[in-house]
């Protein structure tokens, strides 16, 4: 086969392990686990069992058992429950474009890829690790684990209810992430980064470029960023700590607290606006000239639309309808 092209792989039953070689063919290893009643039954199944390739001019694929229709491993569990299992070790050309159906609880690694990468499963553990890719990654698995690591990449990556831990990835396009209630927690990366999620909190920790999460109960807490951030969130947290601020920030939230911690040497805009609760702002500030100072509650100033230094530096916004909002001034580095 050419490195061009595409390679598909179906496989319900066993672990799958990928990783890419300069070689222009593909290499796999199985190895096969039964369970009969008898030697000789166990012996007859494994003569049924064997890797195979069909080849057209728009894909190389590969199954176990007959290359077309449902693979031979699941027709065999559906007579037996739990009666085979078949784990792969693949090696392939790593600019090819690769797409897995993985069956449900599989585990699938994959390592040094560059071509096109597309995943589907069920409740199967997905372990990416030192992508290279050209083309984006997609990944839609329900209810998936996910981990990427070292690689570039861009793409969305679709887990349901299942924590996503990135680290070291750098996105120069955009990778986005769609998950339910569990945790996202993205590590020392760089690039573009959208996340959405149900009500799964975001943890960023040291990242440069521009994070954007949105959520209807899910938290955002950011450390360490250099950039900019988009957070909208109906009753989550938000906590931001930027080591240096290189665009807009803009958080809009509905029953929840903020706080901002800036580098003491901000300048810039700030709207800030709390419709039940306190804002306050570390920085000294002049009130924008012909805005108007709103006082909502008995006390607690709810608006400051101000500047901070010079007209001319970033625009910070943070609006909350029940809760405060903090600027806080961080202490000058070391």
């Amino acid at each position: 086969m050419t490195r061009r092209l595409p390679v598909y792989l179906l496989h319900q039953l066993g672990e799958v392990r990928i990783s890419g070689t300069v070689q222009d063919r593909i290499r796999v290893k199985m190895r096969f686990q039964m369970m009969a009643e008898t030697r000789e039954e166990a012996e007859q199944a494994f003569k049924t069992l064997g890797l195979v390739t069909f080849e057209t001019r728009e894909r190389f694929e590969v199954r176990v058992g007959h290359a077309r229709g449902q693979d031979l491993v699941s027709k065999m569990r559906a007579r037996v429950k739990n009666s085979v299992r078949v784990d792969l070790d693949i090696r392939a050309p790593y600019q090819s474009d690769l797409t897995l159906v993985l069956g449900e609880g599989r585990s699938l690694k994959v390592d040094q890829w560059r071509g096109g990468l597309t995943l589907s499963g069920k409740n199967s553990g997905i372990d990416l690790q030192r992508l290279e890719m050209t083309k984006p990654l997609v990944v839609n698995c329900s209810k998936c684990p996910l981990t990427l690591r070292d690689s570039r990449v861009n793409g969305r990556l679709v887990v349901g209810s299942k924590p996503v831990l990135i680290e070291r990835v750098e996105s120069p396009g955009q990778l986005s992430v769609d998950q339910g209630s569990e945790e996202v927690r993205v590590l020392k990366s760089r690039g573009v980064l959208s996340v959405h999620s149900g009500s799964g909190p975001l943890t960023v920790e040291g990242y440069s470029g521009v994070v954007h999460f949105q959520s209807d109960e899910g938290g955002a807490f950011l450390s360490q960023i250099e950039g900019s951030a988009n957070v909208r969130t109906q009753s989550g947290q938000v906590m931001l700590d930027f080591e240096a601020l290189k665009g807009p920030v803009h958080v809009d939230t509905e029953r929840s607290d903020v706080q901002i911690a800036l580098h003491p040497a901000f300048e810039g805009s700030l709207d800030l606006m709390s419709l039940r609760g306190e804002v306050m702002v570390q920085f000294p500030y002049e009130i924008r000239k012909g805005a108007r100072q709103v006082l909502y509650g008995p006390v607690s100033p709810g608006r400051v639309d101000a500047v901070v230094g010079s007209h001319q530096g970033q625009y910070v916004h943070a609006y909350t309808r029940q809760g405060g909002v903090r600027i806080l001034r961080k202490a000058p580095s070391k």
